[in-house]
């Protein structure tokens, strides 16, 4: 359905990932956006859809930012210049957006985090500010004006806010992107983008960055579940004459290196501390599912993974590790086991009853808990 042009992807790779924007001309050439302002403006107003609306102006104060939930009254008050209305994780709401999130495939799929949606009229925006994630920006519908500042000297917020908002932006480079335009941001480069005219809408596409302190909880939850972190200090051979209320640079050197023991300990650990962390997430239970006990049964539907889903895999020696939304499950390392673990994690419509038979029991019981615990669901009739 889509297809990214004008992109070399190794010299992106090498060049820009990470490290510097980058405007891509007619990325998508001929791109249509896929819902209306108004289907948008409808989405943000069920439950359960992550959703914002920030008005710079004409709002109780200078960018006034409410969270959806919203009713049809919010958007018949707005007035008509100023605002964004910005909708998150709409390849979950939209699953032929996944299609597109698909067209970045080069970089890690456990990388990205998801698709964004936002609106805004003439002058709308959210302020100038920085992100900690990569983004590509694609430009949907109307005109955008992006501006980036490569040295940003000062990192002041505007005081009383709920956006983080600079105080202080110049612009280094500026454009104009027209549909099917995409500008790529790597993490920290100061950006603000301002809709020129009316019907302005943007896909964002943004890819998660874990926190130290993620990926150090995540070793922990791990360690601690193997008693790696039930060993206590111990002293190093102590001698007379020291005072009993110094720490003693030998002392913090003992410290750091009993960090460091349980670290050399852990080495088994870190393909399930790093999968069970990119793979976290919580599944919705405001979906339609079947009783299925049997392969049989399994062999009668066609199925999907729930939205909210994600699925990894690692594959390590005569075994494969199996990431599902924050658990790991192991496999045997087979062709037949691979090449499931590949269509799983890569495609959303599973077409089980083609391969349900020629798999492993035990993978076949992998297949019976996801389905029991709403990984996996039937696409009935009524769909």
């Amino acid at each position: 359905m889509w297809q990214l042009k004008n992109l070399d992807i190794d010299d992106f790779l090498s060049q820009y990932w990470q490290s510097r924007p980058l405007l891509i001309k007619q990325a998508f050439p001929g791109f249509q956006t896929v819902l209306s302002p108004e289907e948008l403006a409808g989405l943000a107003c069920e439950e359960g859809v992550h959703s914002r609306l920030v008005q710079e102006k004409g709002g109780p104060t200078p960018w006034h930012l409410r969270y959806g939930p919203f009713s049809e009254d919010d958007f018949t008050n707005l007035p008509e210049s100023h605002y964004s209305l910005l909708v998150s994780e709409c390849e979950k709401w939209i699953p032929e957006l996944c299609a597109l999130v698909e067209c970045f495939n080069f970089i890690p799929r456990w990388r990205i985090d998801d698709l964004m949606i936002s609106y805004a009229p003439e002058g709308g925006s959210v302020g100038p500010h920085t992100d900690e994630y990569d983004v590509f920006l694609l430009q949907a519908n109307g005109v955008r004006e992006w501006s980036i500042q490569h040295q940003l000297t000062d990192t002041s917020l505007i005081p009383d806010l709920d956006l983080a908002i600079l105080q202080e932006f110049e612009a280094d480079e500026t454009w104009l992107l027209e549909p099917g335009d995409v500008l790529y941001l790597p993490p920290r480069v100061a950006h603000h983008g301002i809709a020129r005219g009316n019907g302005c809408m943007t896909y964002s596409i943004g890819f998660r960055a874990p926190a130290i302190s993620d990926i150090m909880d995540s070793f922990l939850l791990e360690a601690s579940d193997h008693q790696l972190t039930d060993e206590r200090y111990y002293d190093l051979p102590l001698k007379r004459g020291r005072d009993p209320a110094e720490i003693t640079h030998a002392d913090i050197l003992h410290f750091k290196s009993l960090i460091y023991q349980t670290l050399d300990k852990s080495s088994a650990l870190w393909p399930n501390i790093v999968g069970k962390l990119v793979s976290d997430t919580t599944l919705s239970e405001d979906v339609e599912t079947i009783a299925c006990d049997d392969i049989d049964t399994i062999a009668r539907y066609l199925w999907q993974k729930h939205p909210d889903a994600k699925l990894f895999y690692h594959h390590v020696n005569n075994q494969l590790l199996l990431f599902c939304n924050g658990q790991s499950r192991t496999l045997e390392a087979s062709d037949v086991n691979l090449d499931f673990c590949k269509m799983l994690c890569n495609q959303m419509i599973l077409p089980l009853a083609d391969i349900i038979s020629i798999l492993p029991s035990h993978t076949q019981q992998l297949v019976l808990d996801l389905i029991q615990q709403r990984t996996l669901l039937p696409i009935l009739d009524d769909e």
